[in-house]
């Protein structure tokens, strides 16, 4: 089981966000010293209560932590972008990384974020499409002519090529069985290309769709990717009520947030807007000590076949203290224990 660490941008707007920062390198230097092989980032914008860093300039400044691992968005909301942006600071990372960059993009979810930017939301897949099809041209390509419904391109060059060839491997989020198979009809997984689930659906939710993503590529005479992430939500400490006493608190009010964005509305279906804080983190949490957490990496393993964990380990306002435990307890812990289960 190889890892990565999610940094998790979203803070409260009274933060100290230069404290902040600091923090998210000091994590990834954790990370590194602790074995972890990779750093991914989220995405969301930052206005209203919630402040979210860029996740690529994040990465970018992260990148000098992060010397000889894997730098990842998961996910960039790529219809909130153009996607010449999005392809030359791909490429910058690329470069940057040595050809160790992989770019996680999704459709995306909060209605709101795109009106806030003038974007009708109910053009946000045609948008995905063809930001999809135009980057990987322009990374390829010499000269592109394109002709979309909400992009064009004439005869355009990116002259900032990625070191990766022909391209860096792209990972597709999803949260409803039709994006599972369609990040499968996107992926080409002979380049590493992979979906990844949500954090926010609860682990039945998610061995279901990774049999749809499964079953899709093997319908499309594709093979699975070598390398299959899943992300998840993680909390390790020396025992599960220390855990939830100082976690839960920072979960239950991260998740407050997503759900007055209509996280549980209108992605995971719930029928209400919040949820009550057992309901919310069963299935969906992984919280406990080292063994506890083992133990439902174990079952995850063995019914999605996921060979890396990108863990999610800090929310909202969380003290940095309860970040870097998880981070040692997963790699000193958890990790062996996992390996040695599925030897």
């Amino acid at each position: 089981m190889d890892l990565t660490l999610f940094v998790s941008p979203e803070h409260r707007q009274d933060e100290d966000f230069t404290r902040r920062f600091a923090e998210h390198a000091e994590q990834v230097r954790a990370a590194r010293a602790a074995g972890f092989d990779g750093v991914a980032i989220g995405n969301h914008l930052s206005y209203s209560s919630s402040a979210w860093f860029p996740p690529m300039e994040t990465l970018m400044r992260l990148a000098a932590e992060a010397d000889g691992m894997t730098l990842a968005t998961c996910m960039l909301v790529l219809p909130m972008y153009h996607p010449l942006h999005v392809a030359q600071q791909a490429a910058l990372l690329d470069i940057v990384t040595g050809g160790r960059f992989t770019l996680g993009v999704a459709q995306g979810w909060q209605e709101e974020e795109f009106r806030v930017l003038g974007i009708d939301f109910r053009e946000r897949l045609g948008r995905f499409r063809e930001s999809v099809t135009l980057m990987q041209r322009l990374w390829t390509g010499e000269a592109v002519d394109f002709a979309g419904k909400y992009f064009t391109a004439d005869k355009l060059t990116l002259s900032l090529k990625p070191v990766r060839k022909p391209r860096p491997p792209m990972w597709y989020g999803g949260s409803v069985a039709k994006a599972v198979e369609r990040a499968a009809h996107l992926a080409d997984t002979s380049l590493g290309d992979s979906w990844v689930a949500s954090s926010h659906l609860t682990e039945t939710v998610i061995t279901e769709q990774a049999g749809v993503f499964r079953k899709t590529l093997a319908a499309l005479g594709k093979p699975m990717p070598r390398e299959f992430p899943l992300l998840r939500n993680l909390v390790v400490a020396p025992d599960r009520a220390t855990a939830l006493r100082e976690a839960g608190p920072f979960i239950a009010d991260s998740y407050r947030i997503f759900g007055q964005w209509g996280l549980f509305t209108n992605v995971v279906g719930s029928g209400k807007q919040q949820l009550d804080f057992e309901e919310l983190i069963a299935g969906r949490v992984i919280i406990g000590s080292p063994e506890e957490c083992a133990e439902e990496l174990i079952r995850l393993a063995r019914t999605t076949g996921f060979t890396r964990l990108i863990a999610r380990i800090q929310w909202h306002g969380m003290d940095q203290r309860i970040t870097l435990r998880t981070i040692e307890l997963l790699a000193s812990k958890v990790k062996p224990l996992v390996e040695k289960a599925l030897a």
